[in-house]
């Protein structure tokens, strides 16, 4: 049977081709991760973007009560953005209506990276983002506000505001913008954005920077682990021995 050691059920965004399959790379022998997809419209023009983030969620108890029938033991809402788009808390409201419309604990992607933040200690990081720029730097007022005394010293986003596009961009651009944007006074490097492919690149980029490397799919397989209570893979990045 598959899944022996636990079932990870995942949502995600209809156009993200990245996270389903980085889920499955990562997960270690008996651990089987089983999806369900939330419609995004994919739009193009900046002033769109947050009610597209917006729409997509209201589709998120239908999507989490299909998942549910597998009877997983968690349900992660792998999309960055439409997580953190309303501001602090809102992460969590959306992990705990996943609870309430199945009774399986749920969590969102940026839910998932503040813990990951937290469990390092992390007070100064540096942000790469595929976002369009106010995008971004919402991301980086969620964050400073989120976890108290955190600052993000440095941060570059590369402008997309459609999905797809993102799905589309190598592991070796995620590796360039992270080194691009490290700063000596950074102690870690998060590359945010669950369609960006990073699972490659994040050993790598640890040694290259001496810094914990945490990007959002990584981050959100991680906690997915952490309550299944299965070990972390190795070769994902340090994140995992946390």
């Amino acid at each position: 049977m598959y899944g022996w050691r636990g079932k990870i059920g995942l949502i995600v965004p209809s156009s993200n081709t990245t996270c389903e399959m980085e889920f499955h790379h990562m997960a270690p022998d008996g651990v089987s991760v089983h999806t369900s997809r939330v419609f995004n419209p994919e739009v193009t023009e900046e002033g769109e973007k947050e009610k597209a983030m917006m729409e997509m969620s209201t589709e998120l108890l239908r999507a989490a009560r299909e998942v549910a029938s597998v009877q997983p033991g968690v349900i992660i809402y792998a999309c960055t953005t439409a997580s953190f788009i309303k501001g602090p808390g809102y992460d969590r409201e959306l992990g705990e209506k996943i609870k309430r419309e199945t009774g399986i604990l749920g969590y969102s992607t940026t839910t998932a990276v503040v813990e990951a933040l937290k469990a390092f200690g992390l007070k100064r990081i540096a942000l790469a983002t595929p976002y369009a720029q106010f995008i971004g730097e919402k991301e980086t007022r969620f964050l400073e506000e989120e976890i108290p005394g955190l600052k993000v010293v440095a941060q570059k986003h590369l402008g997309y505001v459609a999905n797809l596009p993102k799905g589309r961009l190598t592991p070796q651009s995620a590796y360039q913008t992270a080194r691009e944007v490290d700063r000596p006074e950074a102690e870690s490097l998060f590359i945010s954005c669950t369609n960006w492919r990073t699972i490659e690149i994040i050993e790598q980029l640890e040694k290259d920077s001496g810094k914990p490397v945490i990007s959002s799919t990584q981050a959100s397989f991680w906690m997915a682990l952490k309550t299944l209570d299965v070990p972390g893979p190795k070769g994902f990045g340090s994140l995992f021995q946390k």
